[in-house]
């Protein structure tokens, strides 16, 4: 039989005490996560207005920029020119373009107040034509093409439709052209040509200080005019 370890000799080596061991700690409950505060909901924007930016060209893929006032003036000087060449060559097949004001030796100066509306008649028929037709069928004037525009509808980027297109030529300043169509006396139309013009330039202010570029004209149809960017090294 083993000796029990009262009888083992006392010079024999006893195996060492092990090390009290340090309590355990509690497990302890995970720390929750950050509370975010709530964040307002916010309606999200059609995918084209995703991808839009109110600068100008910028490195990386081409996008869509919202086209800033000069290249909308630029666009549209060059719709008139072509606008005015349609208004003389059609005057000149119908045998509508007359002179408005006259002058002889005889009775002086003569307003003629017949060719006056006939133009004008014309006049509003070509333009507001060509402008419905293109935005209508090419998205962007012969002007906005040459620039590398194109117009739609800012809810979604749809070409316009028909009710949109007139009411945005109406508001561009169709009203005007119409206006001095039937107004036939030359002191009224003074009076027009001051109000258009101060019309004018309250289209031009709106545009400029709109943060997408959309002038009183735009907001009034829901419209909006961007521009292709170009990238850049």
């Amino acid at each position: 039989m083993d000796p029990t370890p009262s009888e083992m000799p006392s010079g024999s080596p006893q195996a060492p005490t092990p090390p009290p061991q340090a309590p355990t700690p509690p497990p302890q409950a995970p720390t929750p996560p950050p509370q975010m505060p709530p964040q307002a909901s916010q309606t999200p924007q059609p995918a084209w207005m995703q991808s839009l930016t109110s600068t100008a060209p910028v490195a990386g893929p081409a996008g869509l920029f919202y086209a800033d006032l000069p290249n909308r003036i630029i666009a549209y000087i060059i719709d008139m020119i072509l606008l005015a060449i349609v208004g003389v060559v059609i005057g000149a097949i119908t045998g509508s373009f007359m002179p408005v004001v006259s002058f002889d030796l005889v009775n002086g100066f003569h307003y003629n107040y017949f060719a006056a509306i006939i133009n004008a008649v014309i006049g509003a028929a070509v333009s507001a034509g060509y402008f419905i037709y293109t935005w209508t069928n090419m998205r962007g004037t012969v002007g906005m093409k040459v620039l590398g525009m194109q117009i739609g509808s800012e809810k979604d980027g749809s070409t316009l439709s028909m009710d949109q297109a007139i009411r945005r030529w109406l508001a561009v300043g169709g009203w005007i052209t119409i206006v001095s169509a039937l107004n036939p006396l030359p002191l009224v139309g003074l009076l027009i040509a001051l109000v258009a013009l101060g019309y004018v330039i309250y289209l031009l202010y709106t545009t400029a200080q709109s943060p997408t570029k959309q002038g009183f004209h735009d907001k009034f149809v829901g419209s909006m005019v961007v521009k292709a960017a170009r990238s850049v090294a």
